[in-house]
């Protein structure tokens, strides 16, 4: 099952943000493209052998490594030749309810990708967005600008794409949330489902 929902998560973030992905042994390698990273690997609690070639592997400080699920003492010691990203993270799920799109969340979609964003004077305040496949829904890049935090437009958001998501048929959510935002996601009824840890090469 961890394997499966990762799988799930691995193909929807890569459908939300237009990125290509293809099977690498017991993991994922994702074409990230981006300015901190080039690649990433991506494996549901790996086998230590796995876990040690993934290392091996993660050779420039624009090649990540993350580990989604509990890690076993054999496998922390593998990591330590590189520098770690983050720790504090979690995948949450939650069951898709269906509601209503809060008044001034905006949605406009391309396919099975849909954008979220709310707009207070002009000014871009708070965003969000989503991919579903199937009956997978997977949240991404939710986010409310510094100016205009702790006024619930977060939760607009979520809610507001939630709608969207149980229009399309999709009944369970899945995220990857920080430590600030597994709160909110907390309050709407979501469950950690294990935690994510994230690596990164060395430079030489």
């Amino acid at each position: 099952m961890t394997s499966a929902l990762v799988e799930r998560w691995v193909t929807g973030w890569c459908l939300s943000r237009q990125m290509s992905w293809s099977r690498d042994g017991e993991s994922w390698l994702v074409e990230v493209a981006a300015e901190t990273r080039s690649q990433e690997r991506i494996a549901a609690s790996p086998s230590l052998a796995e876990a040690h070639r993934l290392v091996e592997a993660t050779t420039a400080p624009d090649v990540w490594l993350t580990f989604i699920g509990e890690l076993h003492a054999s496998v922390g010691a593998a990591v330590g030749s590189l520098d770690r990203v983050s720790g504090s993270e979690c995948m949450m799920t939650a069951r898709v309810e269906p509601g209503s799109v809060p008044a001034g969340v905006v949605i406009e979609h391309d396919g099975p990708v849909a954008h979220a964003r709310i707009d207070i004077d002009g000014e871009l305040a708070a965003r969000g967005q989503m991919a579903v496949q199937a009956d997978h829904a997977m949240f991404d890049r939710i986010e409310t600008m510094p100016a205009f935090r702790r006024r619930g437009l977060g939760r607009q958001v979520m809610t507001g794409l939630a709608a969207w998501t149980a229009d399309h048929h999709a009944t369970t959510g899945v995220l990857t949330a920080s430590v600030s935002g597994r709160k909110l996601y907390e309050t709407l009824g979501w469950s950690t489902f294990g935690p994510v840890s994230t690596f990164r090469g060395r430079a030489e």
